[in-house]
């Protein structure tokens, strides 16, 4: 089997559509960096299903799209398409040549193709399972994978393992194995979850179903009591009510007079309060002259006081301007003294600046000359140490050179001591190799027609099995339909059978006469029991029939006394009769009577309306002795499709009743009786018919619920016979039979092959291990004269830049010198220029402040003048305000007396009105309190109406009957609160009862089924948990078995391919982690190749590294040769002589495995058979140039 063919388009740098074309040997894929040669092995990685992105060198899948370049438009799919020939069947496939397609498209959205036809990933790795080429197996090894192999993390490297060891299938039942338990596990808590909570929903239904009777029989009871309650109730209320009014309106005949009272004396009140007015506005406004004059003296009193202060201020601060005059005078006359100090300073600065200035520019021309002269001599430095440098460099890569040739010496002679043991060893092993061939190729044989056998009965137990679990399925599906049906049925008839017993709607009195049968020992019934309808009418006849329907039937009028007299005997209140053939000759009489002429013909006029459906009383089933009553009820009573109809028809007969299909009824009296339609259930009218036709459909759904499940019983039964498991394990025992002997086939017929080539091959190396010695030898005696005459040319120029480093040292410390005195120089002629600047800033801030000075003088000469001035006008204006203020107090003397005399007046009028006002207060209490006499009645008669209102609410609300007034004898002497105290004890009972479930009963039944079944279930989930932990072990075992056998070869292997590749002496090793699971136990490699001692293979050098890798993946190639391997620039650490040697093993195995190399290395070219160069004609896009050559590697290493 081999690679034949790879298909690329749009993937990566490869734009357009490009084909490889693989032979059997070694390819080798060579170009320069970036060209997209590791594009060619992404592409195949990428076809055999590989899904890390990162593994593709990308962040997302969607990179690996050819994204367009400057001249290229970005693609909108890759595609690749791998083919292989399956000549030797090592695919589990009946072609012998597979095509594996792979699409991605810019969506996100992916394709896989096996053979032109859509499948999936999974079936790509199933396919590719333990044959060694799938995406985490050792056909593709790329140069980081090396370092990854040998790394701590020893995850790719037991990947190999088992991918050799073909474990990976047992570890994927394993873990398919393992989720299912943990589902099984969770199911199985889940289930004991529900079961635990419908146990405790079955025992609560079935207290629910106890206390549903238990409250049956108290509220008959609270009924009774709470009726007769209330009506004592009622009648006690309205004779306290009508004594109340009688009060009220004798209240109110007094507060009357009262009120007449009141208005005479507030007549009187009201002459006195307006003469009092009239004095009070006159004192009012000679209080408003005095507080005027009043205001006025303050005015006058205020303005003397703010002068005086004024003058008091002025004083004050004349005092403060002549002693900040004086202090001004002193401050003007230290500046003029500053002024002339600082432009002394100012010349003697100026002339030492100068003389700096000078000094400066005089030395300025004798720095660039010396500055010159150093420059010039650190350039002839440079110069002279490059050259020394190059000569250094060329002695000692003559040097490295020299001591390689002598190593390459070495490792010649001893290799070619190593080939002559290997070919003595090779021929032992050879003879071994035929006899177990033979064998083998018989077993084969007989597994082939063994398999074949057993995949034709899997295909018949499938089908069959298939075919049952379909006809399982329906059944199930009608037995859930019949179950639901059934149920249905069941609540149903409870349903009614509880209306019916608990006699719902009817009065008190008819329900006493139908539960007692001390009054008559003949049947009793009601008028809805003895009717019945097709469902079609039954709303219709329920509407006409409405207010009739729980009248009680009796057939004689001796019934209806005995009837009458039970109640009345034991005050049961009343309950409405009809009795058989009571008033029929009446009627018929009055029918008489009404059917005249003009009524004969609004019936037939109605009977041809289109609306008119028909007449009620046709529609009634009754026997023939309750007949008669319907006919009467229903007299003129026409049935019609909706009420629009019913309105119409109305309109036109209106002497006629209608009833419509929805149950609403227009009576010929103008009453309505409409809305949305009833359920069916919920009507009284032919309900117990309805109850008896629902228990003679009930057995008839039973059977064939039982039916349904013994045949479930039985299907089931016939599938779980079919163990297809257990079919599909015996299959894959024999195909894994027959893949274990192929391999051990292609084994023995890969060691045959490659023990006689290994011969051949290890002589013709050993005559060119000769040539190559006497090569070496040639150029290490050239070599060693050429490095004497270096040598000695460096001596001669080192000793010349030694006396230019002298002279460079001597010039830059003569230039450091006149550097430093100049820079001294100029700092301090910055000093000078800093000086003089801020003697000039002091000059200039001076003569600022002596004028600020001088305007600060003028300013307070001229404040002291004007204060002078102001306090003088002060003095004029307290002097003539003071003669105001006298004139004033005089004139508000006068005011006062005036307003003695008024306010005496206002006291004595007050005082008469005061006893006036008294009078009237005692009226009007008198008449408030006649008020509060009504209101108090008021509220006495609210409350007791309140009262009435809320007994007639709750008694219409919970039992729908308005109450009437009775007389009672016993409403002195009953005990109401003995009453009602035990009304509320029945009522307390029935809440303490708590929620109600009437459907309790079916609910329990339902419930009880559930939990059978799920018990059923978690007995199912127990099973399966135990047959689960039983596969999980056997698979375990097979898995760790089959690992450590492949792992010894494997050990056995490396040994021998590691001192072949280094030294015979040379130590290597595999090693498993004790005590651990074989399956998940870490594998150590130890190299340590002659003369070194590593604590660790991460010391390696990176050929070593290489090597090492190298034996690894060949001797796992011994036990489980892949058919191709792909191999990334793994030879780039290596050297010459290295590569020899990876060359040729590979060579040796390229007669069983396709080689295909990606490679800088020139030797490696060489020893490929077909040459793919990958060049970049475009800009950005990789295209593909091939070469065959025509020369075996034998014929190459000849000519060599």
């Amino acid at each position: 089997m081999y690679l034949s063919k790879l298909e690329i388009f749009g993937f990566k740098s490869f734009a357009n559509r490009t084909v490889v074309n693989f032979n059997k040997g070694v390819t080798s894929i060579v170009g320069p960096n970036g060209c997209g040669k590791t594009n060619i092995v992404d592409a195949i990685r990428w076809s055999l299903g590989e899904q890390k992105s990162s593994t593709l060198r990308s962040d997302k899948m969607e990179n690996v799209i050819f994204n367009g370049t400057k001249n290229k438009k970005p693609m909108g799919m890759a595609e690749v398409s791998l083919t292989l020939v399956n000549d030797n069947g090592v695919l589990p496939t009946e072609y012998s040549e597979v095509t594996i397609t792979r699409r991605i498209f810019r969506s996100g959205e992916s394709e896989y193709l096996l053979n032109r036809n859509v499948c999936r990933l999974k079936d790509i790795t199933n396919l590719f399972m333990d044959t060694g080429m799938a995406t985490n197996a050792y056909s593709v090894i790329e140069l980081k994978m090396v370092e990854n192999i040998l790394s701590n993390k020893a995850d790719e490297r037991r990947n190999m393992f088992e991918e050799a060891a073909g474990v990976n299938k047992y570890k994927l039942r394993r873990r398919l194995a393992l989720k299912k338990l943990e589902e099984v596990r969770k199911d199985l808590t889940r289930v004991n979850d529900i079961v635990a909570e419908v146990e405790k929903q079955v025992a609560s239904l079935e207290r629910q179903a106890k206390k549903a009777d238990k409250y049956n029989k108290i509220s008959t009871i609270l009924r009774e009591q709470e009726l007769d309650l209330a009506d004592r109730q009622y009648a006690l209320w309205s004779g306290k009510r009508n004594g109340f009014k009688t009060r009220k309106e004798e209240a109110f005949s007094r507060k009357i007079q009262i009120e007449s009272e009141v208005r005479k004396l507030e007549d009187e009140l009201i002459v006195f309060r307006n003469d009092i007015n009239t004095i009070e506005n006159d004192l009012k406004i000679k209080r408003k002259d005095i507080s005027a004059q009043t205001e006025k003296i303050h005015s006058v009193q205020n303005a003397i006081s703010v002068a005086e202060e004024r003058k008091k201020s002025l004083d004050k601060n004349l005092t403060r301007y002549n002693q900040e005059l004086e202090e001004l005078h002193y401050q003007d006359e230290d500046t003029d003294d500053l002024i002339f100090e600082n432009g002394n300073k100012i010349v003697q600065v100026t002339n030492s600046i100068s003389a700096k200035e000078l000094g400066i520019s005089e030395n300025k021309q004798t720095i660039l000359d010396k500055k010159q002269l150093l420059e010039d001599k650190k350039s002839e430095l440079r110069a002279q140490r490059e050259e020394n440098l190059n000569k250094f460099k060329n002695i000692t890569e003559k040097e490295h050179q020299l001591k390689n040739l002598r190593k390459n010496l070495d490792n010649t002679e001893a290799a070619i001591e190593k080939l002559n043991n290997r070919i003595l060893s090779i021929t032992n092993t050879l003879a071994k190799t035929v006899g177990y061939l033979e064998e083998l190729e018989q077993e084969k044989l007989e597994a082939g027609e063994k398999l074949a056998s057993a995949e034709d009965h899997y295909a018949k137990k499938q089908t069959e099995k298939e075919e049952l679990e379909k006809e399982l399925t329906a059944l199930k599906d009608k037995e859930h339909e019949e179950r639901s049906t059934l149920n249905s049925l069941k609540d149903k008839i409870d349903f009614l059978q509880s209306l019916i017993n608990n006699l719902e709607g009817v009065s008190k009195g008819a329900k006493v006469l139908i539960e007692n049968e001390g009054w008559t020992e003949k049947e009793k019934t009601f008028l809805a029991d003895v009717g019945n309808a097709e469902e079609n009418f039954r709303f219709a006849l329920e509407a006409s029939l409405k207010n009739v329907l729980n009248n009680l039937l009796v057939e004689s009028f001796q019934d209806l006394q005995k009837a009458v007299n039970y109640l009345r005997d034991n005050n049961f209140g009343k309950a409405s009769f009809y009795v058989l053939g009571y008033n029929s000759e009446i009627k018929k009489t009055f029918i008489k009577k009404i059917q005249g002429y003009s009524t004969r013909k609004n019936i037939k006029k109605l009977e041809k309306e289109e609306a008119f459906i028909g007449w009620a009383e046709n529609y009634i089933q009754a026997e023939d002795k309750w007949k008669p009553f319907f006919k009467k009820l229903l007299f003129m009573t026409a049935i019609t499709r909706d009420l629009e109809s019913a309105f119409e028809l109305s309109r036109k007969f209106p002497d006629f009743n209608f009833a419509t299909l929805n149950g609403d009824f227009l009576n010929n009296n103008g009453l309505i009786d409409a809305g949305s339609a009833p359920k069916l259930d919920d009507t009284l009218f032919g309900r117990k018919q309805m109850l008896e036709n629902l228990k003679n459909e009930f057995p008839r759904y039973e059977a064939n619920l039982l039916e349904l499940r013994g045949k479930i019983k039985e299907t089931e039964a016939r599938v779980e016979e079919i163990d297809l498991k257990y079919l599909a394990e015996q299959n894959r025992i024999i195909i894994n039979d027959i893949a274990n002997i192929e391999k051990q086939i292609a084994q023995f017929e890969f060691e045959k092959k490659k023990s006689s080539d290994e011969i051949e091959k290890a002589r013709l190396e050993i005559n060119e291990l000769a040539r190559t010695s006497n090569q070496i030898d040639n150029e290490i005696s050239s070599l060693s004269l050429v490095l004497e005459d270096q040598t000695a040319e460096k001596k001669r120029a080192d000793e010349a830049t030694a006396l230019l480093e002298e002279e460079v040292k001597s010039a830059e410390a003569a230039y450091n010198s006149l550097v430093s005195a100049q820079n001294q120089m100029k700092l301090e002629l910055e000093r000078l220029l800093g000086e003089k600047k801020n003697l000039q800033n002091s000059t200039e801030r001076a003569q600022t402040t002596k004028e600020n000075i001088r305007k600060s003088i003028q300013k307070r000469e001229f404040d002291i003048t004007s204060t002078k001035e102001e306090m003088v006008s002060l003095d004029g204006v307290i002097e003539d305000k003071q003669y105001d203020l006298d004139d004033l107090e005089a004139e508000r003397k006068k005011l006062v007396a005036v307003e003695t005399e008024i306010d005496n007046n206002l006291r004595v009028i007050k005082s008469q009105a005061m006893e006036l006002e008294k009078k009237l207060l005692e009226f009007r209490k008198e008449r408030d309190r006649v008020s509060d006499e009504i209101h108090s009645a008021d509220i006495k008669i609210n409350e007791i109406t309140l009262k009435i209102d809320n007994l007639f609410a709750n008694i219409k609300e919970n039992y729908s009957i308005t109450l009437e007034l009775k007389e009672f004898d016993d409403l002195e002497t009953f005990n109401f609160q003995e009453r009602s105290n035990e009304v509320q004890t029945y009522k307390q009972q029935m809440k303490g009862l708590g929620p109600i479930n009437l459907l309790a009963y079916s609910e329990y039944e339902q419930e009880k089924e559930r939990l059978d079944f799920l018990h059923k279930q978690r007995n199912d989930l127990v099973e399966s948990e135990k047959d689960l932990i039983r596969t999980i072990e056997e698979i375990n075992l097979t898995a760790q078995t089959l690992f450590l056998e492949t792992f010894a070869v494997i050990r056995e292997n490396f040994i021998r391919i590691f001192r072949t590749l280094f030294n015979p002496g040379d130590e290597a090793d595999l090693k498993m982690e004790e005590n651990v699971d074989p399956l998940e136990a870490k594998i150590e490699i130890v190299a340590k190749p002659k003369g070194k001692r590593p604590t660790s293979i991460e010391l390696l050098s990176g050929g070593e590294k290489t090597l090492t890798a190298t034996a690894l993946l060949f001797s796992i190639y011994l036990v489980k040769p892949s058919p191709f391997c792909i191999l990334d620039e793994v030879d780039a650490p290596l050297d010459d002589a290295n590569v020899d040697r990876f060359t040729r093993i590979i060579h040796e195995f390229s007669k069983s495995t396709q080689f295909i190399i990606v490679t800088h290395n020139k030797r490696t070219m060489e020893a490929a058979e077909t040459l793919y160069g990958v060049t970049i004609q475009e800009e950005g896009i990789s295209k593909l140039v091939s070469v065959r050559f025509n020369e075996d590697f034998d014929a190459i290493l000849n000519r060599q």
